[in-house]
């Protein structure tokens, strides 16, 4: 991900802002979401696989075309992209892809929907963090898709549905024959888009249900979204983590929370 202004302003000020390690956290939920989640240093079992199939990507040296129908790369300036530079720039961190694994497991989450597929290594954590649960992911690439399902199909990963579509075309139909323990949003970072979606998923969310914005300080349009996202009646918790956002319904939070916390 390329740095720019928005992201240096917006950085440097969560670092004179956010929490550490859930010190001054007062609501008995958020305070079990970093003991749990966010500051739990806990090796799981799923995370060395993982970790050698990300370092395999990064020497993956094939070329794939990519469709894109979202608000475009600031990392490539071409649709033909090499799998080692779409593991490393267009992909969750290890660390980051890690937070949503724990998420999902401590949470339980039965439904996860992720809106960008990309490689697809992402899509393995959020898979291996509740085997029993169901993944689906949609894409608008066809051969990022491909290389995806194959990727999931060599590691012996089954309970991920691929869905190549436009975001815009499968999470009507989706949100309304499936229930939501999660929805993961990482692509079409506009702020149009992301209204759209949050208020697409709105209509369907639970007191357990969680929303994850990725690249909420991508530029002004996005933080300007998740801003008006957070401060939503219907969200009774909001974690900024800077590299993603996260909000929650539950009705047991009774004072609204909104929380920046380092990762």
């Amino acid at each position: 991900m390329t740095i720019n202004f928005h992201q240096i302003k917006h950085y440097i000020k969560h670092c004179l802002t956010a929490k550490w390690g859930g010190h001054g956290v007062h609501s008995p939920f958020a305070f079990q979401l970093c003991e749990e989640v966010f500051y739990n240093h806990n090796s799981f079992y799923d995370f060395e696989e993982l970790q050698k199939i990300r370092k395999q990507l990064l020497n993956d040296k094939t070329e794939v075309t990519v469709e894109d129908f979202g608000a475009g790369s600031k990392t490539f300036t071409t649709n033909k992209r090499k799998i080692k530079d779409l593991a490393a720039k267009g992909t969750s961190t290890a660390k980051q892809s890690e937070t949503l694994y724990k998420l999902i497991n401590f949470l339980n989450c039965n439904t996860i929907i992720e809106l960008g597929t990309s490689v697809g290594l992402n899509t393995l954590y959020l898979a291996k963090a509740n085997k029993n649960g169901k993944v689906i992911t949609i894409e608008g690439s066809k051969n990022l898709v491909k290389y995806a399902r194959e990727l999931a199909k060599k590691n012996d990963v089954s309970n991920i549905e691929f869905i190549e579509a436009k975001f815009d075309d499968a999470l009507p139909t989706l949100l309304r024959n499936n229930s939501l323990s999660l929805l993961y949003i990482d692509g079409n970072h506009t702020y149009e888009a992301t209204m759209r979606y949050f208020n697409l998923a709105l209509a369907k969310k639970d007191n357990s249900s969680v929303i994850v914005f990725d690249d909420i300080y991508w530029s002004p349009g996005m933080t300007k979204a998740w801003d008006e996202i957070k401060n939503n009646v219907s969200v009774t918790m909001s974690i900024d983590l800077f590299y993603f956002g996260m909000i929650f319904f539950k009705e047991e939070v009774k004072e609204k929370v909104d929380l920046k916390l380092f990762l």
